[in-house]
Order: structure tokens, then C-alpha cells, then sequence
């Protein structure tokens, strides 16, 4: 299981000390059943976690309606940002869509390796670029594409988990209805 970590740390170009130090902490294990939550909406984020396997949704939940932000799945890295970040109550939640194997190092971890290590610090930086780009490029392909569109940027740049991950969720994080996407899949295909 740190052998995916130390996989994806080795990707981001960081040395082999950086790489060490980084999965010694990082080496809080879980495993998140199918629709149990890592984190619910107004609890406050206190863990980076990496996803070993599985799938976990980024949702924003209301009364009215639950939207998919993200996803989270084997070799990548999430949490609530913003609470995480600013130590506030959180607006999202983080639901297992199958289940979840994760690691997870704790803020006030990361935040001392941050401290000391500028490597590490120029690494989490990248991360929240790359995380805040990634964001920002969905919200312009939700504004600026037709539904179709939106499935085949999704398929070109997330392909491997159409099979993974339920439609419903798919469905949400492109703004369309469940049978929208139905009949976009069935034009594509």
C-alpha cells in the first residue's frame, strides 16, 4: 500500500529523503465502506488523504440537491481544501462511492514537514495549483460546453473510471440529468 505512495511522491519529482519523511507520517490507514462518509458537511478537515484504491465523491449536500465537485480514486490525493486549509467547518462532503482504501497525514504533520522541508513545501504548492486549475477548467467546460461535449472532455480526461463509478455521480458532476447522459453515452457509442 505505501508503495502506490511512494510511486506517486516519486512522480512529483521529490527525493528519496523528501519521499521518506513523507511516508513515515502519511501512514494512517483506513479503509471507507461503500456510502459511508470520510468527512460530512460542518466537521472540520484534518487529513490529506491519499487514495490507495477505490473511489471517493467530492459532493456539496442540500436539501434540495446533492452536486458531485470531484472525485478521488487509486493514486490520487484529496480532502476538503478549504477546511483543511482555514481549519473551518466544511461545506462538502466526502462520500466512499465503492470502497476506499486510504492513507491520510494529518494537517498539523503536513503543515511541519512544510515548514522545514522547502521541497515539500514547492511540492503541497503544486498541488493546490494543480487542484485549483483543475477546478477552475471544470467550471469553465460546465458554462461554456453542450452535454455532450462535457461527457467527451470527461471520457478524454477520466476515462478509466466510467466503468467504476456509478452513473448517478457522473451524471451530477457534468450538470445533467441521469437520462441526459443516458442519451449522450447512446450518440457517442
Amino acid at each position: 500500500m505505501k508503495n502506490e505512495l511512494e510511486t506517486f511522491l516519486k512522480n512529483s519529482n521529490l527525493s528519496q529523503q523528501s519521499i521518506s519523511m513523507m511516508s513515515n507520517l502519511w501512514n494512517k490507514r483506513s479503509l471507507v465502506k461503500k456510502n459511508d462518509y470520510l468527512l460530512k458537511r460542518n466537521q472540520k478537515e484534518n487529513y490529506l488523504y491519499f487514495i490507495i484504491s477505490g473511489s471517493i465523491a467530492l459532493i456539496v449536500e442540500s436539501e434540495n440537491k446533492n452536486s458531485v465537485l470531484g472525485f478521488g480514486y487509486g493514486c490520487s490525493i484529496i480532502t476538503s481544501f478549504i477546511s483543511f486549509s482555514t481549519q473551518a467547518p466544511t461545506e462538502l462532503s466526502l462520500l466512499a462511492i465503492s470502497d476506499t482504501e486510504i492513507l491520510k497525514i494529518s494537517k498539523i504533520e503536513l503543515d511541519q514537514l512544510i515548514n522545514s522541508y522547502p521541497e515539500i513545501a514547492k511540492w503541497y504548492h503544486s498541488l493546490i495549483e494543480k487542484t485549483l486549475i483543475g477546478h477552475l477548467k471544470r467550471q469553465i467546460e460546465l458554462v461554456t460546453l453542450s452535454p455532450k461535449d462535457r461527457y467527451k472532455v470527461f471520457i478524454e480526461r477520466s476515462g478509466h473510471l466510467v466503468n467504476s463509478i456509478p452513473l448517478k455521480y457522473i451524471s451530477s458532476y457534468l450538470n445533467m440529468t441521469p437520462e441526459t447522459l443516458s442519451r449522450v453515452r447512446n450518440m457517442i457509442s
